[in-house]
């Protein structure tokens, strides 16, 4: 990156080819056409310059980056105002007539070319750790839209590296994407980001309590609408007040149409995780469009549907595992009487499953979760109707010698020849050490080796087949097992899929950010370092755990409550509390 003036001398003797032309506007104004694209107005590009930097919104005591000189209308309009300005253009020739022109006598930084050439480039990586904002000449992007790109996501990676985004997750009421929603926010923690999980469990209660004591369907249904209203605002509340910049939605959280329109105009970056089969639940189609990125755990025919209805940004990604969670457990030899058991499955009884299902009942089979109402199976039943936990699957895992996996299906009798969306099990199961049979799910062998890892079965004979063999080969159970456990920890936890989805936010959401700017948050050991471990604040702030988000509010619950046994620091801590309460009263009192 150069001054702007070196640059002008580097390109005075490059020659303008004929695909791109300079001519005089109709106001007299110059105008550019760049492979036929005009580059600005040619009626009144001043005015055009305007209104693209009033809509951009930028905050001008911030550094901004500019993508596209064009002939410098919108540099020119940044610099009147005092913006402090690094602008990056992909054609020489183009930076040479605006240098030419009218920013001849103008001071600014400047990067010419291939985007590559700048990685390295330490003027560059100055100017963009400061966190400057972007904006994107719209011809430009037009005209080169790789180069572009290439730029846009070089200032986020360089910008953004090592940077602790905030990061919001918002959970559902109930149901299997509950726990999903805490493993992601775990994972974004763990990978170093701030973060908040907006856990609606909580709301459960009330809302299963209008359920089932309102009997009249419409009654319930308006209530339920106010309900998710509620909630989808007490949620912006939080994840506003929380100063995200990406905000994660899971399937069914209780969040309305507006929510994620809402959170654009905060300059937040919203996505929606539909870890839903899109063939049973077709709720996708009214909300898939108005996120920034629509993931989801089913690639090919989906895709398409998506594209159809306008959502052009849905990146594939599949459920893992949490570590945390999903780990190898020893059962007490109490636990093993209830847990023990040749072969096991633990999840809800759909129609396949329960067909299935009556071809195993001469096995010692032990079955888990709820809507098994199959007669014949009932002795195989564990805790008819109760829901397990993640703690209590984990027993499962350990206690049964073949875990089976049959993915759901609510019209074929038996494995689904058709099936196309993993569930949760297969990485659950893996982390937990267990030993699973599965049915073969489309793109499975992208994730594990059906040989080593995960062996398959596609009918009853080869199930009952593959049990028997595996229940006479103790050892080979064990090798598969530790392989697949081994398979999962490497490449799917949570943490994998976390690192996923914020490198296709990033690719599309690096603007935004940007724009909004990132909250400095350090640790207590960060600050203690700050301020020097041989001051009364560092020594204090030494002696807190040293992970503890260095914010009033943790601080506040760290100071005790008695005063005579503050020391300084604390005392002034506890004043500044004091002082932050008062005038937060006082504010209220005046609006």
């Amino acid at each position: 990156m150069r001054p702007a003036r070196e640059w002008k001398e580097l390109l005075a003797g490059v020659e303008v080819p004929e695909w791109i032309k300079r001519s005089q506007g109709r106001s007299d104004e110059p105008t550019l056409q760049v492979k036929g694209i005009s580059m600005h107005s040619r009626y009144r590009p001043r005015e055009e310059a305007t209104r693209l930097i009033d809509s951009a919104r930028l905050e001008l005591t911030r550094p901004v980056v500019v993508i596209g000189v064009g002939l410098g209308y919108h540099v020119a309009e940044l610099l009147q105002r005092g913006a402090e300005l690094a602008v990056l253009e992909p054609e020489p020739v183009v930076a040479k007539l605006a240098l030419e022109g009218l920013l001849r006598d103008q001071d600014f930084s400047l990067c010419v070319g291939n985007p590559d050439e700048y990685r390295a480039d330490t003027e560059f990586a100055r100017f963009c750790e400061r966190i400057p904002q972007l904006l994107i000449h719209p011809p430009t992007a037009t005209v080169f839209p790789q180069q572009t790109a290439a730029f846009a996501k070089l200032v986020g990676q360089v910008a953004l590296s090592g940077r602790r985004l905030g990061i919001a997750v918002v959970g559902p009421l109930y149901g299997g994407s509950l726990p999903i929603a805490g493993y992601l926010a775990r994972a974004f923690r763990r990978l170093g980001h701030r973060t908040l999980f907006v856990d609606h469990s909580p709301f459960w209660d009330l809302y299963d309590c209008i359920q089932r004591s309102v009997q009249s369907k419409k009654s319930a249904g308006r209530l339920h609408e106010m309900l998710v209203n509620f909630l989808s605002e007490y949620t912006y509340a939080r994840v506003t007040e929380f100063a995200a910049n990406v905000c994660i939605v899971l399937a069914q959280a209780p969040v309305t149409r507006q929510f994620p329109l809402q959170l654009a105009q905060a300059d937040i970056v919203t996505a929606y995780w539909f870890i839903e089969n899109w063939r049973h639940l077709t709720y996708w189609e009214d909300i898939a469009p108005l996120y920034d990125c629509f993931f989801h755990i089913q690639p090919g025919v989906f895709e398409h549907k998506l594209e159809e209805i306008g959502c052009h940004r849905h990146p594939f990604v599949q459920t893992g595992c949490d570590p945390e969670v999903h780990r190898p457990v020893k059962l007490m030899a109490e636990e093993i009487e209830e847990y023990g058991c040749d072969l096991s499955f633990a999840g809800a009884g759909y129609y396949n499953r329960l067909q299935m299902f009556l071809g195993l009942t001469d096995y010692r089979f032990k079955i888990w979760g709820v809507g098994w109402t199959a007669r014949e199976l009932q002795n195989h039943v564990s805790r008819a109707e109760t829901r397990f936990t993640p703690e209590e699957f984990g027993k499962i895992v350990a206690g049964s010698k073949i875990n089976l996996n049959l993915h759901s299906s609510s019209v074929t009798p038996g494995v689904d020849p058709n099936c196309d969306a993993i569930n949760p099990r297969v990485f659950e199961i893996a982390a937990c050490g267990g030993f699973q049979l599965c049915d073969p799910c489309a793109g499975m062998d992208q994730f594990f080796d059906l040989d080593s890892e995960l062996p398959v079965y596609r009918n009853l004979a080869e199930l009952r087949r593959k049990i028997d063999y595996y229940l006479d080969h103790d050892d080979a159970r064990r090798q598969i097992a530790e392989s697949a456990r081994g398979r999962a920890l490497r490449d799917h936890t949570y943490e994998h899929r976390a690192r996923q989805m914020l490198e296709y936010l990033l690719e599309g959401g690096t603007p935004t950010i940007l724009r909004k700017g990132v909250r400095t948050e350090r640790s207590a050991a960060e600050a203690a370092k700050r301020v020097g471990l041989d001051t009364p604040l560092g020594s204090y702030l030494a002696s807190l755990p040293s992970d503890l988000p260095f914010l009033q509010e943790n601080i506040n619950v760290q100071i005790t409550s008695a005063r005579s046994q503050l020391s300084y620091p604390e005392s002034v801590l506890a004043y500044l509390r004091e002082m932050r309460n008062f005038n937060e009263t006082l504010l209220a009192e005046l609006e």
